[in-house]
């Protein structure tokens, strides 16, 4: 079992193998309007990463309620896998508010604090039993970050402390210099049954672009939502 060369917060300093800084920022499109903002960043080495990301709405007036994501994660890299260590978020999607840390314990989800608490209720997740999963930014950052291989074609679960999701990526359709592949978001578990009673997953459209150095880089996602085709834009 690999294990960092010194503590995981220090690891993407002072570890021997060269570190890859990662920075990216993305325009959320309805139509001509421009409502958030998504900005990922991350520092890679052989050895593990950490990452923040942060969404914004930009208070579009009627179209969506003020929303805001804060993350922040860390962890170590096997190979092309990405094993998270730690996950520390701060969301508000306009309906529901969640404050979450957690570590990880052989790849087996722990929370250390997480609010607003909740009674529990038949459709409440252990997560000692969520073990191989990821946490959001991670599962982001692995579609986000410059790829050698052909992305897609994988199915990734997330845990984000309460409710577990997948991300089902199909096989990408590839050209010369473009690749695109259609994926859909689902939930799995830890949904009340009105939240499962009408939901259809999320179907939604990757395009990567190979740059120089011939990388995969994600530039764009377009996703159909409640209040319409949503384009999400690599600046």
């Amino acid at each position: 079992m690999f294990r960092p060369c010194i503590p995981l917060s220090l690891a993407l300093i002072a570890c021997t193998a060269p570190a890859q800084a990662f920075e990216a920022r993305f325009e959320v499109r309805y139509g001509p309007l421009r409502p958030a903002e998504v900005t990922l960043s991350a520092t890679e080495t052989a050895q593990g990463y950490t990452a923040e990301g942060h969404v914004a709405s930009s208070g579009v007036v009627g179209l969506l309620r003020p929303f805001h994501f804060d993350l922040q994660a860390e962890g170590t890299r096997e190979g092309d896998s990405l094993r998270p260590g730690r996950f520390v978020g701060d969301l508000d999607t306009g309906r529901r508010q969640h404050r979450v840390t957690m570590t990880y314990d052989a790849g087996v989800p722990r929370i250390e604090a997480i609010a607003p608490e909740e009674a529990p209720t038949d459709w409440t997740l252990d997560p000692a039993t969520q073990g191989g999963t990821l946490d959001p930014l991670s599962a982001l950052y692995r579609l986000a970050r410059p790829q050698q291989g052909a992305p897609c074609n994988r199915v990734i679960d997330l845990f984000d402390g309460r409710r577990r999701s997948r991300l089902r990526l199909e096989v990408p359709r590839i050209n010369s210099r473009a690749a695109q592949c259609d994926g859909a978001y689902e939930r799995v578990a830890g949904y009340a049954p009105e939240e499962l009673q009408d939901y259809h997953a999320l179907p939604f459209t990757l395009t990567y672009r190979r740059d120089g150095d011939g990388l995969w880089q994600l530039t764009r996602v377009v996703t159909q939502t409640p209040y319409g085709r949503m384009r999400i834009n690599r600046e």
